[in-house]
């Protein structure tokens, strides 16, 4: 867009050709007409943005704890554009139209921590799931105060519920109570660490399926 004064024909505004004149605070500027172009995607950008709307919408509601989970190995990327990549790569099932996500190959959070043994998830009345694990040796990535967090996603209800730091390493169990409403439905859980600054994490472990009682 460039500035011109009056020539022998006066102010030049509205349109001719390609070229529109504007006027601005006073102050003449022609500029070239935008190309309008016409959005005809084909079948495979359909299926990229179907994709990515999908993934992006899961992820949403547990921002927060990607945000904690990823703040360390991302590189370039963001937190959010981490997990959304390692998704695409390691967790997307697609089938001809069908999309959906293989949640045991999904990663919430990655570092440095040491992920603590699970050997026990029971499944009780009220919606309450007690979850028992065995710790290894004491070290600088194996502290007895770093934080458990617990991630559940129910499919059927398209919902996360989230316990973030519920328990103590050294207690080696915790109890979840989940809503009511999931009673009967089969829920998919993952388990990860922060320590007590929130500097270091550990990398995520799938706990697998669980019936909710």
């Amino acid at each position: 867009m460039g500035k011109y004064k009056n020539g022998v024909h006066g102010r030049f505004s509205g349109k001719i050709g390609n070229v529109v004149g504007v006027t601005r605070r006073g102050v003449d500027y022609i500029r070239s007409v935008p190309d309008i172009r016409v959005d005809n995607p084909s079948e495979k950008q359909i299926r990229q943005r179907k994709i990515m709307a999908m993934i992006s919408s899961w992820l949403k509601p547990i921002k927060s704890i990607i945000a904690i989970g990823f703040k360390v190995f991302t590189g370039s990327k963001t937190p959010i554009n981490q997990v959304f990549a390692l998704i695409f790569k390691e967790a997307l099932i697609v089938n001809g139209n069908e999309i959906s996500i293989n949640y045991k190959n999904v990663v919430l959070s990655k570092g440095e921590l040491l992920a603590s043994f699970v050997f026990e998830i029971l499944s009780m009345i009220d919606s309450l799931l007690n979850i028992k694990w065995q710790n290894f040796n004491a070290s600088i990535y194996n502290k007895s105060d770093d934080k458990a967090t617990f991630v559940i996603y129910n499919p059927t209800k398209d919902k996360f519920v989230s316990f973030v730091g519920i328990a103590d390493r050294e207690a080696e169990q915790a109890e979840l109570k989940l809503p009511a409403e999931f009673s009967g439905d089969t829920v998919h859980c993952w388990m990860q660490y922060v320590d007590v600054a929130g500097d270091m994490v550990s990398t995520s472990t799938y706990l697998g399926e669980i019936v909710v009682g």
